[in-house]
């Protein structure tokens, strides 16, 4: 599951380092809160972290994480709900840049998200 999930980060980076910023600025804010919300042509996809993604990412995370099951929405929205309170825009950018190296802190903190969204399967 970790390998699966690793290589979604990475599909997700590679389709969005060109544009990710500081990791700050927020699809669409609700209440002034710290959620992100989108609709990646499919379920809303709220995260509640203190990074805000690009939408751009979120889609392509959700995309690649789901390759087009729906039943895995749920996991991979959890999944990086969980990753916005701990990975920014600027931590995908920097795998991307250098060529898809996950440091050892990204790769554990995948795999408590991962482990923490299992029920969601």
């Amino acid at each position: 599951m970790l390998k699966a999930l690793l290589a979604v980060v990475l599909a997700a980076i590679a389709l969005t380092a060109g544009g990710c910023g500081g990791g700050k600025s927020a699809a669409t804010t609700t209440l002034g809160t710290v959620a992100t919300a989108t609709n990646p042509s499919g379920p809303t996809v709220t995260t509640h972290g203190r990074f805000h993604y690009p939408t751009s990412l979120i889609q392509n995370f959700m995309r690649s994480c789901t390759r087009g099951d729906t039943a895995k929405q749920a996991y991979c929205a959890c999944t990086l709900d969980k990753l916005s309170s701990n990975v920014s825009t600027r931590d995908f950018a920097r795998i991307g840049r250098s060529g898809g190296t996950v440091p050892a802190r990204i790769r554990r903190l995948i795999r408590r998200a991962a482990a923490a969204c299992l029920h969601k399967l």
